[in-house]
């Protein structure tokens, strides 16, 4: 599962690969599993967690959760909300 979400945020237009496992959102708010989580400053993907980062919580994170329950990844655009997953 991890490799499927690495490639879809690799393809988004919302997201810039920063390096094999942390991606930066051009949006500061995400929406995960129907949980709205603002100030994710970058997403970081482990082998079994999803995790959600915060420049001022550098040592741990705002909001985690593991990849086989994931159902959804919004993100809160300008534009509205845009889905990812």
């Amino acid at each position: 599962m991890n490799q499927i979400l690495k490639e879809i945020l690799e393809e988004s237009e919302y997201f810039e690969k920063n390096n094999e496992n942390i991606y930066i959102p051009k949006y500061l708010g995400l929406i995960v599993n129907s949980i709205v989580v603002y100030d994710v400053n970058w997403v970081i993907i482990t082998e079994e967690e999803l995790m959600l980062m915060n420049e001022h919580v550098q040592n741990h994170p705002i909001a985690s959760v593991h990849l086989k329950n994931i159902n959804s990844i919004l993100i809160i655009t300008e534009d509205g909300i845009k889905e990812v997953l």
